[in-house]
């Protein structure tokens, strides 16, 4: 893919790359390329970059609200669902380089992960601010708490947790089968003094979750 092709991408994304391989990496699927060269890597710095970006500013602007409140406004701002909506609004469709005769770049979930890889290759390439002010431009967190982010697996078993004063939950990636177009992802969960629980998904969030919902699924068992 030329530098001329990624012009129309570098327009939506507000921001002209110094180091062009890197916009270039986070458009690279593992089917193309080695997992060390493809955009899975940025993935985890940019979930982390989107994630300190988008508390900072609700924190600030919902200065009334209690932890809670934020908590669910968050989690509908980094949701897969949101990612995949800003995803189509810079028709990144068009630019995931994938294995031909798949249908690996229209996936949702690899396209919210790819929208996270170039957050990272933003911050990487020229720091916070332009990452930030690609997320203030298609971002909108106006409005009243979100009421169908109430429940959130993953944050309902960290709170839980935390509460009983047993720190983070662990979770480990068991196991990947399938191709990548059609991958399965197998996680375990674990808490000390628990035993642990398995979840499955199409991706290793969705398995994440899976497995956070197994887990509430026994506490809640155990309490009746």
């Amino acid at each position: 893919m030329s530098e001329g092709s990624l012009e129309k991408l570098q327009s939506a994304l507000g921001y002209q790359f110094n180091n062009i391989s890197l916009l270039r990496q986070a458009l690279a699927h593992r089917s193309v390329f080695s997992a060390e060269l493809s955009y899975e890597r940025l993935e985890f710095l940019g979930d982390r970059v989107l994630g300190l970006i988008l508390a900072k500013h609700l924190f600030l602007e919902f200065d009334h609200d209690d932890q809670g409140k934020l908590t669910k406004r968050f989690h509908a701002q980094a949701q897969q669902s949101k990612l995949y909506e800003i995803a189509l609004k810079i028709e990144l469709q068009n630019y995931i380089i994938a294995e031909k005769g798949t249908e690996l770049a229209i996936q949702p979930s690899i396209m919210a992960d790819v929208v996270e890889s170039i957050i990272a290759a933003l911050y990487l390439d020229s720091g916070i601010e332009v990452a930030d002010r690609f997320i203030l431009s298609y971002w909108n967190w106006k409005g009243d708490v979100p009421q169908d982010i109430v429940y959130n697996p993953k944050s309902a078993l960290q709170e839980w947790s935390e509460a009983q004063g047993l720190g983070l939950p662990s979770y480990e990636l068991m196991q990947k089968t399938g191709p990548d177009h059609q991958a399965r992802f197998t996680t375990k969960v674990t808490i000390e003094g628990f035993q642990p629980s398995t979840g499955s998904g199409a991706s290793k969030k969705l398995s994440e979750q899976d497995a956070a919902r197994q887990f509430m699924d026994f506490l809640s068992k155990q309490s009746i």
